[in-house]
C-alpha cells in the first residue's frame, strides 16, 4: 500500500481474471475493496479469458501468441471505451505477476496508451 501511496495513485483496477489470492489473503478482491476503498474497481474485462490464461500456462500458447490473441480480445471488447483520459489519471492495473514483461497489465496499458495522448506508463 506504501508503494501506491508514494506514486500518488488514485485509482486501483484488479484486472485479475480471479480476485482470489490463496497464498496472500490480503490480495484477495474482498480483502483490497475494504483496505483500498472507493480507489478499488474490479474490471474483468480487462483480464484474458480462462481458455487463454490456461494455454500460455500449460505452455500451448507461448507469449508472442498469448500477446496476439490478448490484443485482439482487448480490441474486440473495445476497452478503450470503457475510460476517459481523466480515469487514467494515476490508475494502477493490478495482476499476479512480479514484473509487467510478460504480463496483461503491460498489454492493456499499452492499449490505452495507444488510445489517448500524454498516457505514460509507469511499472511499480
Amino acid at each position: 500500500m506504501e508503494i501506491l501511496a508514494a506514486a500518488g495513485v488514485k485509482k486501483l483496477v484488479d484486472i485479475r481474471l480471479w480476485r482470489v489470492a490463496r497464498f496472500v489473503p490480503w490480495a484477495s478482491g474482498a480483502s483490497l475493496s475494504v483496505a483500498m476503498g472507493n480507489i478499488y474497481r474490479y474490471m474483468p474485462e480487462l483480464a484474458p479469458t480462462k481458455e487463454l490464461l490456461t494455454a500460455y500456462k500449460d505452455g500451448i500458447v507461448d507469449w508472442a501468441g498469448y500477446e496476439k490473441v490478448f490484443n485482439g480480445l482487448l480490441a474486440e471488447r473495445q476497452v478503450e471505451k470503457l475510460f476517459t483520459i481523466d480515469d487514467l489519471d494515476r490508475v494502477c492495473f493490478l495482476c499476479s505477476e512480479k514484473t509487467a514483461d510478460q504480463c496483461h497489465r503491460r498489454l492493456v496499458a499499452e492499449r490505452f496508451a495507444q488510445h489517448f495522448i500524454d498516457v505514460k506508463i509507469i511499472h511499480l
